[in-house]
């Protein structure tokens, strides 16, 4: 029986993007997939958790992309979950990854998954291969439109692969890194994110021009 980790790096818990990308992931999962969420902050606080990561045999780290690598909380599991390695012995896991960025193109996460490829050198774990998804806050924004939508399909094609890999056996050859993004033009995706960052901004009693301030 396959059993499969997900930890959620995303500061937002159930609120941010990856959250969601998870979900579209667990509704695609064959129901003979056993398969648990994790959010890092449970693991910081009770590290005793980090036992029950042995009862797997796949694991998947979703995480958002932080100025091409990831937030601070999730470098900070990263060094406890490899001090935990290092100390309890070598624990055999398939490994892959979910990124999501804010910019359009899936091709600004393929340095954060090298990172995560690195990090999965280091643990001893079978890489198998990461997908980076572009236009994050669009998947999330827009959730009422169906994955494999005309618009989103390329992201359900690489959730497919995904999907593949994790359900049917990893004795074949890891697969590339899959970099994928929904089918809209770029200015189409730069007015609709402009429009949002001021709606956000006025439903928190700012002023849009308040936007663009510096520190300095």
């Amino acid at each position: 029986m396959t059993k499969l980790c997900i930890i959620n790096g995303s500061p937002r818990k159930g609120q941010g993007t990856s959250s969601h990308l998870i979900n579209e992931l667990m509704k695609l999962l064959d129901k003979n997939i056993t398969a648990k969420e994790y959010y890092i902050g449970t693991f910081m606080k009770d590290k005793s958790l980090f036992e029950e990561i042995a009862s797997y045999n796949k694991i998947v780290f979703v995480s958002p992309l932080y100025a091409d690598c990831f937030p601070s909380t999730m470098l900070e599991f990263m060094a406890a979950f490899e001090d935990f390695i290092k100390e309890n012995g070598t624990i055999k896991l398939d490994m892959y990854c979910i990124i999501n960025c804010g910019f359009i193109e899936g091709t600004q996460n393929k340095t954060a998954i090298n990172i995560m490829k690195h990090f999965c050198d280091r643990l001893d774990f079978n890489w198998r291969f990461g997908v980076g998804i572009g236009g994050g806050e669009f998947m999330k924004g827009s959730k009422d439109m169906p994955l494999n939508s005309r618009m989103k399909k390329p992201v359900y094609n690489a959730y497919l692969a995904l999907k593949e890999d994790i359900e049917n056996s990893t004795s074949t050859p890891a697969k590339e890194n899959i970099l994928v993004n929904a089918k809209m033009p770029k200015f189409i995706f730069k007015i609709a994110g402009n429009s949002s960052w001021k709606s956000m901004a006025k439903k928190n009693g700012l002023n849009p021009k308040e936007l663009y301030k510096q520190i300095y």
